[in-house]
């Protein structure tokens, strides 16, 4: 039976993004019911342009997170000698800690095809470069997008907690060998999952007033 909408808003107000786990191992079916929500995503044309690599192999989660590791130092050693030492201070860790105590690490991929818009045009004599095309907002990445915020919500009801990382991007061609992802599907990001130590207190939210614009009958 589907949450009424208060529960659903608590639900979605509730949720957080988790970066300390606990020791504890998910279950495989869990991780399975994740994926399963995750899928439940709409997507242009229904091309469902996604698959989700699920590492749970300790040495495989270490090896992972120390790639991550690597390409962060590196990044740090030469931005500490900068102007933006003191903004960058520990937000590199964000970058790989979260992965190294995770009980599971998924590596979303997606493929982006030939836009199928551009050819009919081409096909028909015409320059894509003329219209604006749908495929300007990359419809497959915003197709994962919901897919992994629904990954988060049904990790979320599981008592799990999840933080979805674009700091591995650092060290992609390393994390793609290791997930055996290759062209023409890429990676976006990495979610760590685990159970959380502690629920992360609530960051700060701009408020409605500040991101709703209502163009309502009688105006223009």
């Amino acid at each position: 039976m589907p949450l009424n909408a208060d529960a659903m808003l608590e639900h979605l107000r509730t949720r957080r993004s988790v970066r300390e786990f606990a020791s504890t191992p998910v279950e495989r079916r869990v991780l399975g019911r994740l994926v399963t929500a995750a899928i439940t995503a709409p997507s242009a044309t229904n091309r469902q342009p996604w698959r989700f690599v699920v590492i749970t192999d300790p040495a495989s989660r270490e090896r992972i997170a120390s790639a991550v590791r690597v390409a962060t130092e590196a990044i740090d050693r030469i931005v500490r000698t900068g102007p933006h030492a003191a903004e960058w201070g520990s937000y590199g860790d964000f970058f790989w800690q979260p992965l190294a105590s995770a009980a599971a690490i998924i590596v979303p991929a997606v493929r982006e095809p030939p836009d199928m818009l551009a050819g009919f045009l081409r096909s028909a004599g015409a320059d894509p470069e003329r219209f604006q095309l749908p495929s300007a907002m990359s419809p497959e990445r915003c197709a994962l997008g919901g897919a992994v915020m629904a990954l988060q919500l049904q990790a979320h009801a599981e008592g799990l907690g999840t933080a979805w990382m674009a700091g591995p991007m650092v060290a992609c061609a390393e994390v793609e060998a290791a997930c055996g992802i290759s062209r023409p599907w890429q990676m976006v990001g990495a979610i760590a999952v685990g159970y959380p130590i502690a629920v992360p207190v609530a960051p700060p939210r701009k408020s409605l007033e500040d991101v709703i614009f209502w163009i309502e009958e009688g105006q223009s």
